[in-house]
Formats: structure tokens, C-alpha cells, sequence
């Protein structure tokens, strides 16, 4: 990047700046496009699209040439962050006769049917894509009669910015102006995703076995180890507690567990072990799953970070931790309420 920071100090650059844009579309696609224009190209009075190193400089990328351009990316000290403006062709309008050059590497292939596959028939299809602007000078970018002799090399330029295209701010037959968001100001979008909780797990307990949601991965046969809901040990050898019963009656205070054969959310079949206490005395025949008036589960989860501890970095022989053990905690320790 030295380099190109020397050139542009320079009072006179003699070279001309080249703007490229790189638009991932929803399947992962990515559309490249520049505003410069090659001429003359190979075939007489066409000019050409232009080539440039993908950031990792393992690939020469193709950009074809379309009017587009990018404005109202200055950052100021104070204030909202900056929504600048992209306006461009009228993509699905004009692509019908957009196409990749005949260097005779890869098929010809017309941009329309590349929207097309990707189910992009308005402008409005497009909202919520990534676009990658990238700037660097003419003689740093590769014409056709460069590709043939590249070799791997990272691409001279100037730093890039991510953006998302966030709203249609106009369009007419020949131009669309698109307003665009950083990726960290896009409304009604949480990061990372779901709310920011401190103290407590939001994940359901057992819930990536049992319904392949969240990430509890806390087995449902609890390998064997129990805890309550304060983390206190139940027990480290279920076949110390009987199963349930339903002929017998139970007094308040018992304890039963139930096992039941479930395929897992995961394709493999295990014992789905839970523990049930009796809270008044129990007639025959009152299933723990289904009469809580009779019975309440007490192999539960804590939510705290201890409760994923005791679990996943304990053992069955004695209560020493194993501190390299990684945690799916779901909540936020590190962070705390402000007022």
C-alpha cells in the first residue's frame, strides 16, 4: 500500500484513479463491476473490462465496465455514521447485453442470465447485499492481454470499505441510486443477532439434541451426571433411581426418572433422561410429563455460568474442573448494565 500512497503525494500522478466494486449477491455470487474504461479494446471500438487480484492475491479477478459510481463517503469526527450513495446502470434493465470478454479462458457468460439464476429480476432484490469498494491506479490493475501471463501477486492499492445496500433510494429505466448502510447500522438488526445477556444462558436447555435450536450441546442422557437448578449434584449413577411406575403411588418428596428412546435432532438415537420430584402425595397412574400438579423436574439447568461448568468441565468421580474445557455459555459475562 506504500506504494501507492508515494504515487498519489507526488504533485503530478500522471495515472488515472480506478474505482471497483464488488457486490455479493445472496447465494455468495459475487458481481463484479468498474467504472473504467479501457479502450481500445479487442475487438475495434469496444473497450474492454479490466482485471485486478482478488485481496489474498491467489486469483485475477474480471470487473466489467459499467457506468457506477459512489459518493458521500466522508467520515466526520462527530455526528451519524455516513450512509453514502451508489448509483449505477439499471442492472436487470441494461444486462441483457453485458458480457464477459472473449480472452477465450472462460465461456461467455451475459450478466442477465447470472441475475436471473439468482432470482434477481427488481432492483429491490438486491437490498441487504454486501458491496466491497476497492480503489487503486490504472497501472496496477491487468487488461486481456495481461491474463494469460499473471502469476500470484497481491493486488496495490488503496484500503477498502464494506458496505450493505440498504435502501432504493431512486430508479428510473437507465439509473438506480441505492442508499447505503455500514454493516453495523442497519436498522432493527442486533449484534450478534439476539440480545446482549449478561448474567443468564438463553439457550434452551438441551435444546441442539432435543430440537437442533441453540447452543446447548449438554447431552440429553446428561452423561450420566445430574444437577439441579442451584448445581447441586442429584446424582453420578442414574441407575440409583428408579424408574417411574405407573401402578405404583408415590408420597411427596419421591423421586422417579423417566427414560425414553428419542433420535436425537443430531441422527443418532440415545436414552432422553429426566428426574422428576414429587411435590404432594401421587395416585397411580400420573405420568411426571404430563401432571406437573403432581410432579416438577429437578435435573434442570442454572443459566449461570457455573451451570455450564459443572457440567462440561466436570467429571463422575470427583468435583475437579477442567478449566481447558470451552463452554457454549450463551450469555455475555463481560458485559453489565449501564443507567
Amino acid at each position: 500500500m506504500s506504494d501507492i500512497i508515494d504515487t498519489v503525494q507526488l504533485q503530478e500522478i500522471g495515472d488515472s484513479l480506478v474505482d471497483l466494486f464488488e457486490l455479493t449477491l445472496p447465494s455468495g455470487t459475487i458481481f463484479r463491476l468498474t467504472s473504467a474504461v479501457i479502450s481500445p479494446g479487442v475487438v475495434p471500438g469496444e473497450p474492454d473490462n479490466i482485471y485486478f487480484p482478488s485481496k489474498d492475491g491467489t486469483t485475477l479477478n474480471e470487473y466489467f465496465m459499467l457506468p457506477i459510481e459512489i459518493n458521500g463517503l466522508e467520515v466526520q469526527s462527530t455526528g451519524a455514521n455516513p450512509r453514502p450513495g451508489l448509483s449505477m446502470a439499471n442492472i436487470p434493465v441494461l444486462s441483457r447485453s453485458l458480457q464477459n470478454n472473449s480472452d477465450g479462458s472462460e465461456d461467455e457468460v451475459v450478466l442477465l442470465d447470472i441475475l436471473e439464476s439468482e432470482g434477481i429480476t427488481r432492483n429491490v432484490d438486491l437490498l441487504e447485499c454486501q458491496l466491497v469498494y476497492r480503489r487503486t491506479l490504472n497501472k496496477y490493475t491487468y487488461k486481456v492481454d495481461d491474463v494469460a501471463g499473471w502469476t500470484t501477486t497481491l493486488p496495490t492499492e488503496f484500503p477498502s470499505s464494506t458496505w450493505v445496500l440498504d435502501r432504493v433510494a431512486s430508479e428510473n429505466n437507465v439509473v438506480v441510486s441505492f442508499e447505503l448502510a455500514s454493516p453495523m447500522d442497519l436498522e432493527g438488526v442486533r449484534v450478534p443477532s439476539r440480545q446482549v445477556i449478561g448474567k443468564y444462558c438463553p439457550w434452551k436447555y438441551q435444546g441442539l439434541e432435543l430440537d437442533g435450536v441453540g447452543g446447548c450441546s449438554w447431552s440429553i442422557d446428561s452423561n450420566d451426571r445430574f444437577f439441579d437448578t442451584d448445581d447441586s449434584v442429584i446424582t453420578k449413577n442414574i441407575s440409583s433411581i428408579s424408574t417411574w411406575n405407573s401402578t405404583a403411588t408415590y408420597s411427596e418428596g419421591s423421586t422417579v426418572k423417566i427414560v425414553e428412546s428419542k433420535v436425537t435432532a443430531l441422527g443418532d438415537t440415545k436414552d432422553y433422561i429426566r428426574i422428576y420430584k414429587a411435590s404432594r402425595a401421587v395416585p397411580v397412574n400420573k405420568n411426571p410429563t404430563t401432571q406437573p400438579t403432581y410432579w416438577y423436574r429437578i435435573d434442570t439447568c442454572g443459566k449461570i455460568l457455573n451451570s455450564c461448568k459443572i457440567r462440561f468441565q466436570g467429571n463422575n468421580t470427583n468435583t475437579t474442573l477442567n478449566l481447558q474445557t470451552p463452554l457454549p455459555f450463551g450469555g455475555f459475562p463481560g458485559s453489565r448494565k449501564f443507567k
